[in-house]
Formats: C-alpha cells, structure tokens, sequence
C-alpha cells in the first residue's frame, strides 16, 4: 500500500469505469452520471453518482454494486445509504438533485477474484452495475451499467483512422498521376498504370477488417475496439448532426446524444466531492439512446456503437459519406483540369505537359468515378442486405434502390465490356482434365498443386479432375484488350490491371465480391449458416484466384490472391470456434481475439508496406525513360523494374513446363508398336505395267524413277509403301492406255488442298527431297 503522501489527485486507477447506461427500462430514479474507480495503491473503490428522480418522496434500502470481469462477477458491494452519509439518497425527492459521493476501502480478499490480466490486456472486459432498492417496495427503481477499463485500448480512431485515410489517398493519387503522365501514350500509360497499387485493393484490405463486425458472433471486445479504427473505409463516420437528421428520417431516437437533461451544477458538485480522479479520470457518457446497452458485444449493433452509430442509420451514413466521396473526387479532377489550363496560359507549364490528361480528361474523370463506385460496393451491399433484415420502409427503400442500382450498374458494365470484345465471335467450350498432386514448397511446405496436364510420373499420387475451357473465336485478329485505345477508355477501369490472357476476371471477382456482401449484411438473422457459408465462398474465392493469378503486378497477386483471402480464412475459422462455444470463457475469447487482431494487423501492415513502396515505384515510373534519377544507385534497379513491366505486359506462357521436362527428362510415350502384320496387296496378284498402277511412293525420287523404269516387284511390300497414292502410268505415251489414264486424270475433281490424295503432282514436285513436315511421325499423349 502506499505511502499516504504518495497518493495524489491525479493518479491513474488500476479500474475505472467508461461509458455508462441504463439497464431498466421505466425506472423511477434517472442517472445522469456514474463513475466508479478502483484504486490498488490504497485499495478502496470510489464511486460518484449524478441524477434525478420524479418519486416525491422514498426511502431507499440499499444500494448494490455488482463488478464483473471476464463474464465473471468479482466484486459485490451492498450498502445502505442512510447509514453511509449520502443526505441525497435518504430520502429521495423531485425537488432535489442526486448527488452521491462515496469510498468503501476494501480488503485483498474481497478484491483477490480480480485476475492480473485485467490490469494490463488491453480493452479486458468488464462490467460495473449499479441497482437501487426502494424501501417501501422492496424492489428495484434503478439499474445502470458501466464498461470497466484499464486505460489500455486498441481503439484509437482520431490517430489512425485519418493516417490510413491520407494513406488511401495518396495511393488513389498516385495511381492517377501513373496514368495520366506515365507514358507517351493511354496504352503505355496503362502498361506503368497497372504496376500500381491498386486504391480498390487497399479499400478490400479495410473493409475486410471492419465488416468481419456484420457476423453474428460474441465477439471479444478487444476486436471491437480494433475494428473501430477501420469504421471510416466503410462510411461509418459519426457526426452529430447528421445522426440527429437522419433520426428524424429512419425514426430514430430523439435526443441523438441520449441525454437527459441533469442539472449542470451537479457536475461541479461532483468534481468537488469526487477529488482522487478529476484530473486524470476520463468519465464516461451515458450512451446514445437505440445503442445497445454497455456489454452487449454480440453482433454488428456492437460493432457500430463503438463508432456511436444506431443500426437503424447505419446504411443510411455509409450510403452519405459515399456520394460526399463521389463527389469531392469529381471536383479534384475538375479542379485539377482547370489549375493545368490556367498554369499553361499563365506560363508556369509548358505547353507540351499532362497532354494525355487534358486531352482525355473527361475519360479520367469517368473512370475515375465508377472506381470510385466499385470501391463503395462491397459494403454497400453489405449494408444494403443489412437493412433488410430490420424491415423499416424509408431506409430499406433507400437501400432497395441502391443495391439494385450496384447490381444492375456492375453487371450491364461487365456484360458491355465482354460484349465489345467478343461481338461476332463464337464461343466454344473444350473438354479438358485438371491433375492436381501433392508438393513440397521449401522442401518442409505441403502443398498442392494444380497443373492442366501431368509433369510427374504414374508413381505419385495424383487426382484427375474434369475441366472445361471457354473460348470465344472471333474473325481475324483483333489484338490485345491493353492495346485497344477505345476498350481502355471505356472499360479499363475493369480491366486495366488485370493479364492479357485473363483480362476478362473482373466479372468472376465481382461476382464473388457481391456474394460475400449479401453473406456478411443478410446472413445475421442466422449466425451459423453465415459464418459457414462465408468461409465455404472465402475458400473458393482463394482456389479460383490462386490458380489465376490475375494481375500484372506481382505484388498486386501476392497480396490479392494469397494474403488477404488466406486473412479472411482465418479470421473465420477462429471465429467458427468462438460461435461454436456460447459458453467459452472470456479469457479464452480475449485470446482467440488478439491472434486475429495479429493476423488481421499484420496483413494490414503488409498492405501499408506495399502502399509506401508504391509511392516511390511512381516516381520510378513516371521519370522520362533514360533519364537520371536520384539516388543514382537506383537507375540500374530501375532499367530492370521497367523491363520487368514490359515482360509482364506480354503475358507469354511460362517455361515452368520445359523446365519440369529438362529437370525429370523425357516423359515415356503411352503408345508404342507391339507387331507389324502385312496383309496382301492387289498388285502382288499382277505382274507386268499393270502392277504399278498401285505402286508410286516406295520408289518416287529414286533412279529408277528419273529413267522411266517400273519399280522392282520385291519393294511393293516395304514398310514405305504408301497405298494411299497413285504413281502415273508407266505404259508407253502412243499406248492406248496411256490416252486413257490421262483422260481419266484431266476429268477428275480436284481432290481437297490437305488430301492425302493428290492426282496432280507433277515429277519435278516429286523429285524434291521431302521435308521434315512430310515425314512419318507418331504422336504420343500424355495422360
């Protein structure tokens, strides 16, 4: 215990308590303010009460204080306030504000059930209640509760929040200026364009994080506390005036702030009664009416009152801050179209600078804004779904109308985007067998692996699944998407970044991506079958994007393809524990909380890097080809990472199969000849000009041939004897039969260009030695 000289005014609690509210309903006595604080260094527990009550006059028996840590209750405090000085609460009356003011000191055994945990974890849960018993009823007139902290949190949203928000945007920035000055041209400028970090993917990053709050779990509060610092990238942002409108709209609470109106100078009275913690003690507020009372962690309600929105205007705020977004973009690039007009009059740029961008600058702005649209998506629709589920009509209309116009929008653009590339072609669907076997990455990794055709011997085990390929034949060659100036301007919002041979991916991943939303909004009416149906899409989502590896950039594939859908995995999987088990100890849900704030923290992070590493990567990009950049140790890394652009632009096929081949050898053919078997021939039954008639490849460019001279009976039956052409008649020109055989050769029909059949080749044709082509191969498959 310390010294009593050591105990000064502003010393920090080990306990306190936070934001406060009411846990009955119609109670006769109404608590404008409830701070309680405990204090391990003279062990006593403080307590401060503010507020009013409409009895005219009552007695109260006891007042009770009930603390609970971990779901647990640990402390347990009953007093009477006659006895205990409190001339405010004995007896109550209309006339006269409730002031109380009061320490217990306690011993180490009352105080021995607070684990040590709760000290130091950050946002450790806990709960302080507070009843007060009428003495004439015997029954209760009042019961507030309170969070309980450690002064230790993950939820700092007025820091982090606005440093990834400036994060986000200078990404989105940076992308805009790769674009508009990263090439001579809008089809090189798309080749440095799609090496970006994307803002879409960044965005998909944070609202990951977030809208895992939608599941219908009892979350750990530690995760609430961090999700709040992601609450922007979904729109949730509060202000009080627009909270207090929107009330007015979805039907909302009144007094947005759910104040009740106490007494102003009940607050300086407290502080004066109250001396231990005024100076360092943050006093909670009383909660904003339609939140869910202090506690309650269950769900997506909780999820939004860390951010003090209502459930009731949660779509509504998003559905706001997107058209503000909208908005504030539509005019930086408008403004922007201006300042670079005004510059070039004015003399301070040149004539020749950001040409692309002026004379396209409509296009930037159009594209722009639906990227700006695509990026609201996903928790639109997540939201939109929500609101259905709380069957109000002015909101749920509203967002009726959204989610069709994010369906109907998206999906017209996709199908426009397709049906300009492959108008007139014709689609085809080709039969096609996957192998997938398993592999050692590292040499210590299990993995597997899918190939479409099989580079491993018949030993190893191996599955063979069945597989279709879709292909569009279209009439001549239309070229790349990327080198398609009028596909670029129209859709290269889609399909920009994404691989030659695979361009078309945008319409499967926005497919997946309004699977997920209507997964995390609707699901919540039935927990169980929303987490498990969102993991079974989020697996999915990880096969089919892992085997694509859809984009240009690596990192944009690494980050994309393997991390963020591997985060989202396990992000649920331990959640699937925590809803499997409603009566899993607290402790054990805290802990199972901080390894996804790991998980979830660290992708994040990764996010953050590639970010940072994407604004210099602009300025690698954008510096004219051949220039000096500074330091100048980089323009040796630069040359390469410019190469590497323009290999990746090609897209070509690896050379992962040659090397399989070279590093195994030879693959063994499964066809081989067993036996040859002659059958007899027709002109083994002739001898003489006749025979020859059926005779012409076995000796066709030999001497015999050159002379004239028939072919020798005994080479009829070689193994390259070809029944399958004719040689020309050997008989004497003036015969009869000559006249005839040419007559006969004249009149026939031209046989088909790739015939084996070809009556009209002439003999300087045959005397050329045959090529390769002409050579009798055998074909091998490999299954």
């Amino acid at each position: 215990m310390a010294a009593p000289g050591d105990l000064r005014d502003d010393r920090k609690p080990a306990l306190y308590t936070a934001d406060y509210g009411d846990c009955m309903e119609d109670s006769a006595i109404k608590i404008t303010r409830f701070d309680a604080a405990y204090y391990s260094d003279n062990m006593t527990i403080s307590f401060n009460i503010n507020g009013y009550t409409t009895l005219v006059n009552e007695s109260l028996m006891k007042l009770s204080t009930d603390e609970q840590l971990d779901g647990e209750s640990r402390f347990d405090l009953v007093f009477n306030p006659c006895r205990t000085n409190i001339p405010s609460l004995c007896p109550v009356t209309s006339s006269v504000n409730i002031t109380a003011s009061h320490a217990v000191p306690v011993s180490m055994n009352e105080v021995s059930g607070i684990p040590a945990i709760a000290f130091t974890i950050p946002d450790f849960e806990g709960r302080a209640d507070l009843r007060i018993f009428s003495n004439s009823t015997k029954s209760q007139t009042a019961c507030v509760t309170a969070l309980i902290t450690n002064g230790h949190s993950f939820s700092h949203p007025k820091i982090i929040s606005p440093a990834l928000g400036g994060l986000a945007a200078s990404v989105g920035i940076a992308s805009l200026i790769t674009a508009m000055s990263g090439g001579d041209s809008i089809v090189s400028s798309r080749r440095l364009y799609a090496h970006s970090l994307s803002a879409h993917t960044l965005f998909s990053c944070f609202h990951s994080v977030y809208l895992t709050g939608t599941l219908g779990v009892n979350f750990p509060s530690v995760l609430l506390a961090f999700w709040s610092n992601f609450a922007w990238s979904a729109g949730i942002i509060s202000l009080d005036a627009m909270q207090r409108s929107l009330n007015r709209f979805t039907g909302g609470p009144k007094l947005a702030d759910g104040s009740l109106a106490p007494d102003k100078g009940s607050f300086e009275m407290a502080r004066d009664l109250y001396p231990l913690a005024k100076r360092y003690v943050r006093f909670g507020e009383h909660q904003k009416a339609g939140l869910p009372k202090p506690g309650n962690l269950a769900g997506f309600p909780a999820t939004l009152a860390m951010s003090g929105v209502i459930v009731r205007n949660a779509f509504i705020t998003s559905f706001l801050w997107s058209l503000i977004l909208l908005a504030a973009v539509a005019i930086s690039i408008i403004g922007l179209k201006i300042a670079i007009g005004a510059s070039i009059k004015g003399g301070i740029m040149k004539e020749n600078r950001l040409l692309i961008f002026r004379e396209n600058w409509w296009d930037y702005l159009e594209s722009t804004l639906c990227k700006v649209f695509l990026i609201a998506a996903f928790p639109l629709v997540s939201l939109a779904t929500f609101q259905f589920t709380l069957h109000e009509a002015g909101p749920s209309a509203v967002a009726a109308f959204v989610f069709t116009l994010l369906i109907v929008g998206l999906s017209t653009a996709a199908f426009a985007a397709y049906r300009t590339r492959w108008h007139g072609g014709r689609v085809r669907i080709n039969r096609m067998n996957l192998v997938i076997y398993p592999q050692f990455k590292a040499g210590f990794i299990p993995w597997m692996v899918v190939s479409r055709r099989s580079s491993i011997d018949g030993t190893r085990r191996k599955i063979i699944m069945p597989w279709w390929k879709l292909s569009v034949e279209t009439g001549g060659e239309r070229g790349s998407v990327h080198e398609n100036l009028g596909f670029i301007r129209r859709f290269g919002w889609l399909s920009s970044r994404f691989r030659r041979r695979v361009w078309w991916a945008f319409g499967p991943l926005l497919f997946f991506e309004i699977l997920r939303g209507v997964f995390h909004g609707g699901g919540i009416g039935n927990p169980k079958a929303q987490v498990h149906g969102l993991l079974t899409v989020e697996t999915i989502y990880f096969i089919v994007l892992a085997y694509m590896m859809p984009f240009e950039s690596t990192r944009l594939n690494v980050f994309t393809a393997y991390m963020l859908p591997i985060m989202r995995i396990s992000t649920l999987a331990i959640l699937c524990v925590v809803l499997a088990t409603p009566k899993l100890n607290r402790i054990i849900a805290t802990i199972l909380g901080i390894v996804v704030i790991v998980i979830q923290g660290s992708t994040v992070v990764v996010a953050i890097t590639f970010a940072l590493v994407n604004l210099y990567a602009t300025y690698l990009k954008i510096a004219p080809r051949g220039t000096q950049i500074r330091p100048q140790s980089m323009n040796p890394t630069r040359e390469k990472y410019l190469g590497h652009i323009e290999k990746r632009a090609l897209d070509l096929p690896t050379a992962r199969r040659s090397q399989q081949l070279s590093a195994t050898g030879p693959t063994p053919s499964s066809f081989s000849v067993n036996h040859i078997r002659r059958c007899p021939k027709i002109d083994d039954e002739y001898e003489g000009p006749a025979r020859s008639v059926f005779s012409r490849n076995s000796y066709m460019g030999s001497a015999a041939w050159e002379r004239e001279e028939d072919e020798p009976v005994s080479r009829v039956g070689s193994p390259n004897y070809s029944l399958a052409r004719l040689q020309r008649p050997v008989w004497p020109s003036d015969s009869l039969g000559f006249a005839n055989a040419s007559g006969a050769i004249s009149t026939s029909p031209s046989p088909r260009p790739n015939s084996d059949i070809d009556l009209h080749i002439s003999r300087d044709t045959a005397a050329q030695p045959k090529d390769a082509s002409s050579a009798h191969t055998t074909g091998t498959r490999e299954v």
